[in-house]
């Protein structure tokens, strides 16, 4: 027997009443795809049992083929395999019918490994060329969410969910209130439980600015494909939750214009072979040639990613002044109002924020355009220039392209990318966003009918 039909084995005997598993890999946008399968097929998932289009990683978010690059349908649309990962292996609590989890990587046609796009292998790739320099990594996400009404305004917006037990609904703002995160316990608590069983280690919880919004903190693991795991199973765990509870999540970066957006911030740390942290030097308030070298990297390259921290049309709006989401590649010590923060150089504990992600950002490709920067950063002995101690001004820093279509020529003419990216991947993602951008403009908005309709 292979390894994971033994695992299989032992996870079906551990759980007895198990219907059905779903297999999935993470596309381009960072969608689950993959495949429900009866429990008893479980086993014969290490051998290949579960297919599915290698296009399927580059769909659209409208959920269209991406053309013009040979990945579908030119080429005849051919499978790749779901090579499941053992080390996720869960159930899914918050489903009713009783069923389990595996997140996987899907292989090119050839099954030669994984596509030359699937955001998990990308990762891997980097850890792997990290790890080849004798460094390890230490991540660990932040992720924001806001929890919504199912039910719509009349207008057809999202609204705050009602308070439990209550005709009051969520409408201030709600930084840190335990009064709140009371008031949602029971919801929380489940989705902290969830966390745990789906084998994510979550941490702090807290209430964020907007109605409704909360973030959920992972705790450091010394791999990033696992932290990256670890991000992804968390938000299906916390939507799942809220669904099973009558209630909407979105990751969505901007939900509401009024109120805050919702970010992913990542927190790096990087350790040698003995596992000492090469960030740590001793001196509080002073980085060491390391930890500046690696800001450096990861302002430089900040711009040729933006397409990855803000990966649709919605998510530029999340970057407004005074908002705590960055708009230049600036750094600073203890200061959340710059893209990169350095809350500790001292000790086991130094490490580098990274606060330009949103929420609807693809948690594989943030962790690989952060050690692609990082790799970068020590590669050229970059520097980062004085730190700052306040909110940087608009011509402070380096500047970032802050509209959709900005990013998506940044990134299709960045050369450092190909240091960090396969050219095909880097290809395909350029198409996939130019595709989408295409679709959103020839949608005509409420807003413009508001607007033009009797007046021009």
């Amino acid at each position: 027997m292979s390894s994971f039909a033994d695992a299989a084995a032992a996870f079906r005997t551990r759980h007895p009443d198990l219907e059905a598993i779903e297999v999935f890999t993470t596309d381009l946008n960072g969608l689950s795809r993959g495949k429900l399968m009866p429990v008893e097929a479980m086993g014969k998932l290490g051998e290949g049992a579960a297919k599915l289009p290698v296009s399927a990683l580059a769909m659209t978010i409208q959920g269209t083929d991406v053309e013009g690059v040979g990945i579908a349908i030119e080429v005849g649309d051919p499978d790749g395999v779901l090579i499941p990962d053992l080390a996720t292996l869960s159930l899914m609590p918050w489903v009713e019918r009783p069923t389990a989890q595996v997140i996987a990587s899907l292989t090119d046609a050839d099954e030669d490994g994984p596509a030359a796009f699937d955001p998990r292998g990308a990762l891997v790739a980097l850890t792997r060329k990290l790890h080849a320099r004798g460094l390890r990594a230490a991540m660990a996400f932040e992720v924001e969410f806001y929890l919504i009404d199912p039910d719509r305004t009349p207008q057809g917006r999202p609204q705050p969910p009602l308070i439990p037990g209550t005709s009051e609904r969520l409408s201030q703002v709600q930084i840190y209130e335990l009064g709140v995160m009371r008031c949602f316990e029971p919801l929380l608590a489940e989705m902290r439980e969830a966390a745990r069983i789906t084998g994510v280690p979550a941490e702090t919880m807290i209430a964020e600015f907007g109605a409704g919004q909360f973030e959920m903190n992972l705790v450091h693991v010394s791999d990033p494909v696992t932290a990256a795991d670890h991000a992804v199973l968390l938000k299906r765990a916390i939507r799942g939750v809220a669904r099973r509870h009558g209630y909407e999540v979105t990751f969505m970066a901007k939900p509401y214009g009024e109120q805050a957006g919702s970010g992913t911030h990542v927190h790096l740390s990087l350790m040698d072979e003995s596992g000492t942290n090469i960030f740590a030097s001793g001196a509080p308030g002073d980085p060491n040639p390391a930890l500046r070298h690696v800001t450096g990297g990861l302002l430089e390259t900040m711009g040729d990613g933006m397409l990855i921290w803000a990966p649709h049309l919605n998510s530029y709006r999340r970057y407004v002044p005074s908002s705590y989401a960055p708009r230049s590649a600036a750094w600073g010590m203890d200061n959340r109002g710059v893209a990169l923060r350095c809350p500790a150089t001292s000790g086991k504990a130094a490490r580098v924020e990274h606060r330009v992600a949103g929420a609807d950002a693809n948690p594989y490709l943030v962790a690989a355009m952060i050690l692609g920067g990082a790799l970068y950063g020590l590669d050229t002995a970059s520097e980062p220039g004085a730190p700052h101690s306040a909110e940087p001004g608009p011509d402070d820093g380096l500047p970032l392209p802050l509209t959709w279509l900005a990013a998506i020529e940044n990134w299709e003419q960045s050369e450092r990318l190909s240091a960090i990216f396969p050219a095909h991947m880097q290809q395909v993602f350029a198409r996939l966003k130019r595709q989408e951008y295409d679709a959103f403009l020839e949608r005509v908005s409420v807003a413009e009918i508001e607007t033009y309709l009797r007046r021009v």
